[in-house]
């Protein structure tokens, strides 16, 4: 896809990777929707963006909301007269042991990682399909989903976010093959840990792993794989590149993953 003039609607847009990704996608010309729950970081990044000559429209809402996510999506068309693509990259985390799980937190967690992303796409579908419908339009359009490295192995103390990011996975694989004949391509996106909020919040002895586990990727990073994978769309883009190595180990040879993995993550109480 070519960016320059495209209509995008991106979840999660008020900070780290969502902010990275909006002010990228205005440098290439995009016409961007933001959309997340904070109404005042939304309007600086949009005036941020239109200062330096490029369009966009803050939205606040709450992807959990069938209603916010149609409001987003009627905004975007109303505003820029189309949409060609959407990036779902709002989400939650929650580090956690297994005997810690409550139940709150974990339908929280669930609601906006992954009914947040139907709920979007939802939302989104008509707005897609009619773009590709319409005379003389461009037919390639984009649905970017963001999950992570957790969402293809299992790691400990993450079950509960890897259960969210695996259904995203899931999903990512069966809309591209359900989409795609109907010429709209999904992507996933799958960064290892990311220098955002969510990291901040935690115990780094807990929440990294020692090694080529304990890489930390900047927002800008995940960002540039985002766009790139609106630009030319590809079913997987892991960052770093690396770690599809491990993820195909993890489906060929499980019991050797399981030790690769149990090495390379502390542990509370455990020397790194």
């Amino acid at each position: 896809m070519e960016l320059s003039g495209r209509s995008i609607l991106l979840t999660g847009a008020s900070g780290g990777i969502g902010r990275a990704t909006a002010l990228l996608l205005a440098r290439k010309g995009a016409k961007v929707t933001l959309f997340a729950r904070r109404l005042a970081p939304l309007e600086s990044l949009r005036s941020e963006i239109e200062s330096k000559g490029h369009e966009a429209i803050a939205v606040a809402g709450d992807v959990r909301s069938a209603a916010d996510a149609e409001r987003a999506v009627s905004e975007a068309v109303r505003r820029f007269g189309a949409l060609d693509g959407l990036i779902n990259n709002a989400g939650i985390g929650l580090l956690a042991p297994l005997q810690e799980a409550e139940d709150e937190r974990v339908a929280e967690m669930l609601a906006v990682n992954v009914m947040g992303t139907i709920r979007v796409t939802l939302a989104a579908l008509p707005a897609l399909e009619a773009r590709g419908a319409s005379p003389g339009a461009a037919r390639d359009r984009v649905i970017a989903n963001v999950s992570s490295f957790a969402g293809k192995v299992g790691v400990p103390y993450y079950s509960f976010y890897n259960a969210s990011k695996f259904a995203v996975a899931g999903l990512t694989e069966a809309w591209r093959r359900e989409l795609g004949p109907r010429g709209i391509r999904v992507a996933l996106v799958i960064p290892a840990a990311v220098e955002t909020e969510f990291l901040a919040r935690l115990d780094r002895g807990r929440a990294l792993g020692i090694g080529p586990a304990g890489t930390i990727l900047k927002p800008e990073e995940v960002a540039r794989a985002i766009v790139g994978a609106l630009e030319r769309p590809r079913p997987e883009i892991y960052i770093p590149r690396r770690n599809r190595w491990l993820a195909l180990l993890n489906v060929a040879a499980p019991r050797l993953a399981d030790r690769i993995v149990n090495r390379l993550f502390r542990y509370p109480g455990k020397r790194a």
